[in-house]
C-alpha cells in the first residue's frame, strides 16, 4: 500500500486527466480531458505519522471527467480499485519519498457520457519533491478505446487532521493546473 499514497486518484480515477495515449494503429478516436476531481478512501485508515504501525489494506476511488473533446465523449465517472497491499502503509510511507518503492497497481473503470466504458490496468506512483502528487499510468485493457495508454497527474488533499491527528481515512485529488488528458 505504500503507493496506495499514488492516489490518489485516482484516483482516477481520477485518472484520465493527464492521460496521454499512443495506441495501436486500430485503436478507435482518442479523446482530451481537461478537469478531473474525486475522492479516495483507504480501507483500514493509514496509520498516523508519528505511527510505526503498517497496515495492509486497499484503496477506492471514485471520481469524475470532465471537459472532454473528441472520440464522442464529453464527459466520464471513474472507480478505480487497487489490489490489497502486500506492502504495509502509513502516513509516513504515503508521503516520503522512496525511488525503489512498487507502485499502487489495480483496475479503473471509466464509465463515458455515452454509456460506454473503458478498462484501465494502472498503477499509482509517487512523484519526488512533491508529497501530495501522484503520476498515473496505465493500458486500457478492454472496451472503448482499447490498446491506448493514459498517463496523468493528480494533487491530492487529506482529510481535515488525517495523518496528524487521526488515522487517514479519505482524500480530495483533482487534475493538476493546466494538465490535460488525451487517450489515442
Amino acid at each position: 500500500m505504500r503507493k496506495t499514497s499514488g492516489l490518489m486518484l485516482v484516483v482516477a480515477m481520477m485518472l484520465p486527466l493527464g492521460v496521454i495515449g499512443a495506441g495501436p494503429a486500430g485503436a478507435v478516436g482518442g479523446t482530451v480531458c481537461s478537469s478531473a476531481a474525486g475522492t479516495a478512501t483507504f480501507t483500514p485508515p493509514l496509520p498516523i505519522l508519528s505511527s510505526k504501525t503498517k497496515v495492509f489494506g486497499n484503496l477506492v476511488a471514485i471520481g469524475t471527467l470532465g471537459k472532454c473533446v473528441g472520440g464522442g465523449v464529453t464527459s466520464a465517472h471513474t472507480k478505480f480499485t487497487s489490489t490489497k497491499s502486500t506492502t504495509g502503509s502509513n502516513c509516513t510511507t504515503l508521503v516520503t519519498y522512496n525511488p525503489t518503492a512498487k507502485p499502487t497497481v489495480g483496475t479503473e473503470v471509466i464509465t463515458w457520457n455515452t454509456g460506454k466504458t473503458s478498462t484501465v490496468a494502472l498503477e499509482l506512483h509517487q512523484v519526488k519533491g512533491h508529497a501530495t502528487e501522484t503520476t498515473v499510468t496505465g493500458t486500457i485493457t478492454a472496451g472503448l478505446f482499447k490498446g491506448s495508454h493514459q498517463t496523468g497527474s493528480l494533487s491530492y488533499t487529506a482529510q481535515t487532521g488525517g495523518c496528524s491527528k487521526v488515522p487517514l481515512k479519505t482524500v480530495t485529488y483533482v487534475g493538476l493546473p493546466g494538465a490535460k488528458g488525451v487517450i489515442k
